[in-house]
């Protein structure tokens, strides 16, 4: 019979209080992090449907990174606009910041019996949804994998203030096209 993961031990228990104030700091910061990347892809998806905030928080859920994309797309095809920067790429960093997110806020956090033990993440008992086959059942919480859930939503933070910056742009010089072209001035046709 093969050996069984120490990790993976059932002398695991969990945390029932505070975290470590540091451990809790830093997944604190990173989960503020994933909230300014929702925040900042929200103004995108505004600005593309030409809404306000108040609008948008009364017609628009936030979508898992894919569908988000998806979305993009079909509004930058509306626009007839081109994306300046790759979508697949800003997917595929949404998704591992999501689910970094998921997985410092959805898990268990354990420890083994006894002082001065390491600190583990525990996959949750429920399903975490799409890619969260790839989190392991266990995983130490130490300086380097809080380093890496940094780094993955910092990625993402990258990635969505470059895809706002070149959004705003290219809709400003569209804005400005539909002001001084009267051919592209969607309100002058509405009103004849």
């Amino acid at each position: 019979m093969p050996e069984k993961d120490a990790l993976l031990s059932s002398s695991l228990e969990p945390i029932t209080k505070a975290l470590p104030a540091a451990v809790a700091g830093a997944i604190g910061q990173i989960v503020a992090r994933e909230a300014y990347v929702e925040w900042v892809l929200g103004q995108v998806m505004y600005s593309l449907m030409e809404i306000s905030i108040k609008q948008g928080r009364v017609i628009l859920k936030y979508p898992r990174p894919g569908q988000y994309i998806a979305a993009i797309r079909d509004l930058y095809d509306f626009h007839g606009i081109e994306a300046a920067v790759s979508l697949e790429d800003l997917s595929r960093k949404l998704d591992v910041a999501d689910r970094t997110r998921n997985v410092l806020t959805r898990s268990v956090y354990m420890r083994g019996p006894g002082k001065g033990t390491s600190l583990v993440i525990a996959r949750s008992p429920w399903d975490p949804g799409p890619g969260g086959e790839t989190q392991p059942e266990t995983q130490e919480v130490d300086d380097q994998f809080l380093e890496q859930c940094r780094h993955n939503v910092e990625a993402a933070v990258a990635a969505a203030e470059k895809f706002h910056e070149t959004t705003n742009r290219v809709l400003r010089a569209l804005h400005e096209r539909r002001r001084t072209q009267r051919a592209l001035d969607r309100r002058a046709k509405a009103s004849a």
